[in-house]
């Protein structure tokens, strides 16, 4: 007879909250939030890592699940010249009084958050508004901050306020997607920050280049030397950030193209050359 058995279990053994198990639809989710829950809470979650253990496709798809039902919040943020990311998942879905703590968390580390996971976004503007008003006295800083407090606190809150405040995050959101995109541009990436973003874009053409022609282990070896070679070569030096997709695809269609033609997939094409009627001394094109 078919059934679920349940054994009991003092040691190694993981409590995960119904809720998460029941409300997930994407088995995907399902196991990795089954995973990370049986880390300790001291484990620094890594997306590479999980990348590595269970391919980027399936973890980037769970993640979406968790991020949109609120077990998952990725904060991003700045530390100098550096792009980092701050993790944190749980069984229970977060609120938002959990997550302004993670930002006021990464704030007083004086860092600048950049972007926040989409269920969570309007916390940003509220962090970033009580810092404003901690900093800049100004009538007109003054005032945002003030509407946007309305804007929390009030249920009864005016239409005239709601537009008005609509209309500042829609600036705002602007004015930080162009800061970010000039940031991108002007961006000069250490050896390490290069290699995490062109592993990152091969592994996103995985799908176009991969099937029939290497498995995912033979992939992981030919992106790492790839990789290698092009940070030891100094070659990352001449391809700036935003320029790093471009460059991993070109590559990508010259090393298939290569192994094509090794695999006697395509034939060279030579161009046509009547040798037979030229009676000069040029080299027979190849």
């Amino acid at each position: 007879m078919s059934g679920i058995i349940k054994r009991r279990k003092t040691s190694d053994y993981a409590q995960i909250h119904n809720g998460a198990l029941q409300q997930l639809e994407d088995i995907r989710s399902i196991g990795l939030i089954s995973h990370l829950m049986s880390l300790p809470e001291s484990w620094v979650i890594s997306k590479m890592q999980l990348y590595s253990k269970f391919g980027r496709g399936p973890i980037t798809n769970a993640i979406k699940e968790l991020e949109a039902k609120k077990y998952w919040v990725t904060i991003q943020y700045r530390n100098g010249k550096k792009t980092l990311y701050y993790y944190n998942v749980s069984d229970v879905a977060f609120d938002d009084s959990e997550v302004l703590n993670m930002i006021e968390e990464v704030n007083q580390g004086g860092h600048k958050i950049t972007s926040i996971s989409e269920s969570f976004t309007h916390l940003v503007s509220i962090g970033g508004n009580q810092q404003l008003k901690r900093e800049d006295n100004s009538s007109v800083g003054s005032c945002v901050v003030d509407s946007e407090q309305l804007m929390v606190n009030n249920s009864l809150s005016t239409v005239e306020n709601r537009h008005l405040l609509n209309k500042y995050r829609k600036t705002n959101k602007e004015k930080q997607n162009k800061d970010k995109e000039t940031l991108l541009i002007n961006k000069e990436l250490t050896p390490t920050e290069f290699q995490t973003c062109l592993t990152d874009s091969c592994n996103d053409f995985y799908t176009e280049f991969a099937p029939t022609r290497w498995n995912k282990q033979q992939w992981n070896t030919l992106i790492e030397s790839f990789v290698n070679e092009t940070i030891s070569e100094g070659r990352y030096i001449k391809v700036p950030a935003d320029k790093i997709q471009g460059y991993a695809y070109q590559s990508l269609k010259n090393i298939a193209y290569k192994f094509d033609l090794k695999n006697g997939r395509i034939e060279r094409k030579i161009p046509f050359y009547n040798w037979l009627e030229n009676d000069t001394d040029e080299e027979i094109p190849y």
